[in-house]
Formats: structure tokens, sequence, C-alpha cells
């Protein structure tokens, strides 16, 4: 099973969330963390703040907790093709995204933070859940 980790940053109440380019291999134009594969010898956690660099030229200062894991499901929502580890890093300081200098900003079309009455679709129903529990 292919594994995964990604970042979920809360801001005044809101996360950030990215939306991935269309013709991106993985998750095409839905919304998401930031978020990729874990490499071999890496901690799923070393993973989650190598990729938020890699996808926003922005790195994590502090901390980050282990909100849970989600199960990556296919379109038809049928077949595991992964699981991905979620930390969480609640930030005084909004972090901006700068995707023109991100080594892997091509991945996303655009970020923005967005509060739990906000939530952009299409949006993982797993990841949804977990934002909800993160907002309240």
């Amino acid at each position: 099973m292919k594994r995964y980790a990604g970042v979920l940053v809360r801001h005044d109440n809101k996360v950030l969330l990215c939306k991935r380019s269309a013709d991106h291999d993985s998750l095409a134009g839905e919304w998401s963390i930031p978020c990729g594969s874990i490499e071999k010898n890496e901690t799923p956690k070393e993973a989650a703040y190598r990729e938020f660099k890699e996808e926003t030229d922005r790195k994590i200062k502090g901390d980050l907790s282990f909100a849970g894991s989600i199960k990556r499901m296919n379109r038809e929502g049928e077949e595991v093709k992964g699981l991905m580890y979620v930390y969480f890093h609640d930030t005084e300081k909004r972090i901006e995204p700068d995707l023109k200098n991100a080594k892997d900003g091509e991945e996303h079309s655009k970020c923005g933070y967005y509060s739990i009455d906000e939530l952009p679709s299409p949006l993982g129903e797993q990841l949804r859940k977990l934002i909800s529990i993160v907002l309240k």
C-alpha cells in the first residue's frame, strides 16, 4: 500500500487547502492539503514537513501533531489506493504559499484558507471529516 503524508494548517479557525492542478496525476482538480508520498527511510512526519516545503515554498516552524490517517480511495470510493498520515499545525501567523517559487508548486492551481462553512468542493469525505474535527 502506498503511503502519503500531509499537513493540515489552521489559522484563525480556518484551514489551508490547495486545489490540485487539473492535469496532475493524483487528485486532479480536487481540494486537499499539501501532501505527497513518503520516501524510503523517511518517517511520515519527516515527509509531511518536506512535502509542505516542496509544495508551498514555506517551512513549518514548530511541531506537528498527528491528527489521524485517511484511506485514499479511487474516485468511485471502492478501492483503497493508499494511506495518508495527516499532521496538524496551529499557527498564529498566517502561512501564505508561494506556488511560483515552490519546487512542486505546479501541483496546485491555487490555495486559500477556509472555515467549516466555506469548505470548497470537490473535497474528499474523510478529509472533510478530519477538518470538521479540527475546526470545532
